[in-house]
């Protein structure tokens, strides 16, 4: 085959192969979806005390590449007495922290007083006697429910200390308890939440609390299933007791002790 009949069968592959080709044209779709971190506390109001109230609802946004947490609730919470739908009170008169005293001779024990208002004892004979307590504890609670991980940060001021007492006598711990009824109520919290598999940083009394710590790391989201905000909730329990947990005893002394504790409950 000569070199131009060459030339003319690769022309016309060309032409036909270039007949062949798609259009040049792009069709370009993008399906986007964004669902932010969303972290609700209820309890009372601290106000005035009204329950059930949701003081914190905290929105995640890091979409700039900082991560930035937004409480669109100006409000203030207070916690409630722990298993009822109650707020705590908000001065020295709670009642946890009056001492109920008994008498025990190892056979009979004697009037309970509560050393808030005491009512006073018949002449009796000291021989064996022991002065006794139950734990000096005073208990509170909150809920929360979330789309996702979210740790709590306390910190502890001392607002009241005198005689023998002060923030290393409060004793410290927090539990979770992810379903229940509140018994005054009937509110039935957790049906639609998930053990939050989180960790409590070891506290021992509020004197570690006194610049920001965290006492709940957390480990995944709350809420499981479709629900209610109460029922997405699970309960968080702060527990306090004068001493180490043991029962009054009078070498430890008298006097008084208060202390505000503020948590914060952020998105890390």
């Amino acid at each position: 085959m000569s070199f131009r009949k060459i030339l003319l069968a690769g022309a016309a592959l060309a032409a036909s192969t270039a007949a062949m080709a798609p259009a040049n044209a792009s069709i370009i779709d993008r399906p986007h979806f964004k669902v932010l971190g969303v972290v609700i506390v209820w309890a009372a109001n601290d106000a005035d005390g009204s329950v059930p109230i949701a003081t914190d609802f905290v929105i995640h946004d890091d979409a700039t590449g900082t991560a930035a947490d937004t409480d669109l609730i100006a409000a203030t919470g207070r916690t409630l007495v722990t298993g009822e739908l109650t707020a705590t009170s908000d001065g020295v008169t709670t009642n946890a922290l009056g001492a109920v005293l008994t008498l025990n001779d190892g056979a009979t024990d004697f009037e309970t007083i509560d050393t808030d208002a005491p009512s006073g004892f018949a002449a009796f004979d000291v021989t064996g006697v022991t002065l006794e307590s139950d734990d000096l504890t005073y208990e509170s609670s909150f809920f929360v429910a979330s789309n996702t991980v979210f740790n709590i940060e306390a910190v502890a001021s001392e607002t009241t200390a005198s005689g023998d007492f002060d923030l290393t006598d409060i004793s410290y711990s927090m539990t979770v308890d992810t379903d229940g009824t509140v018994a005054d109520s009937g509110i039935a919290y957790g049906s639609a939440a998930q053990d939050p598999q989180g960790t409590f940083p070891a506290v021992t009394d509020l004197d570690a609390l006194t610049t920001a710590t965290n006492v709940y790391e957390g480990g995944r989201r709350k809420a499981a299933s479709a629900g209610n905000i109460v029922a997405q909730s699970v309960r968080f329990d702060a527990t306090y007791t004068l001493g180490s947990g043991l029962a009054y005893d009078l070498s430890q002394g008298a006097g008084e002790v208060e202390a505000e504790v503020t948590y914060t409950v952020y998105v890390p």
